[in-house]
């Protein structure tokens, strides 16, 4: 009976989405450290500039895989994850920077709805717990209903990106004095970040930078 009771415990425990082996904590502990091995050694490197950027890991191999894991295969709770390891770097970074509003990029609610989850949200909610930051999903609205962007040269995104959020006008009932600091999974071009950074600082809102959780840019150099 406790052979049969142990047989049966291990294909009741959940799978690691990577993998499928039994997984703890998300992810087993073999695909942790793959994801580990994915960061960058300088996650400040591009924090620089108008927008300056704040990014976990490359956009390669096995995070890239849990982007799209997440995303297209059903695995939210990678989002979790995902969220607490960004955290947990931010906090290293910038431990005494506390002042900011987290704002999620919002996604078109035709696709949210299809999608059934915005991952941008689900990492920046894990986010603001672990960083200890105060998060307001509701200020931004994706208005309009982009096609894909990654197969489109910057300028054609640029066009595509025109006026493609607004801000929610119940979400700004209590606009954030504090500086926003935007959360999204994959930093590319920039042009979706520019966009709604352009939104909030029309309404008179600073944002301070954007956090993400992968970007295809190479370290150069390591220190």
């Amino acid at each position: 009976m406790k052979l049969f009771q142990d047989f049966l415990s291990l294909f009741l425990q959940d799978k690691c989405p990577l993998c499928d082996r039994p997984g703890v904590n998300v992810v087993c502990n073999d695909c942790d450290r793959q994801l580990h091995q994915t960061k960058l050694v300088n996650p400040k490197r591009y924090w620089r500039g108008d927008l300056p950027l704040f990014a976990w890991g490359q956009y390669d191999g096995i995070l890239k895989r849990a982007i799209a894991a997440m995303k297209y295969n059903n695995h939210p709770q990678l989002g979790q994850w995902l969220g607490t390891q960004l955290g947990l770097q931010w906090r290293q970074s910038f431990p005494h920077l506390s002042t900011l509003t987290v704002v999620p990029i919002p996604m078109h609610p035709e696709k949210q709805k299809q999608r059934g989850f915005n991952q941008a949200e689900l990492i920046a909610r894990q986010f603001a717990r672990v960083s200890k930051l105060r998060y307001s999903p509701r200020i931004l609205r994706r208005t309009k209903a982009t096609q894909a962007l990654f197969e489109l040269t910057v300028p054609q995104r640029q066009q595509e990106l025109q006026q493609a959020f607004s801000l929610d006008l119940q979400g700004t009932q209590k606009l954030p004095k504090q500086p926003i600091l935007l959360i999204d999974d994959i930093y590319t071009t920039g042009t979706t970040a520019a966009e709604a950074q352009r939104t909030l600082t029309k309404a008179g809102l600073k944002v301070y930078g954007i956090g993400t959780i992968a970007t295809p840019k190479k370290e150069t150099s390591r220190r």
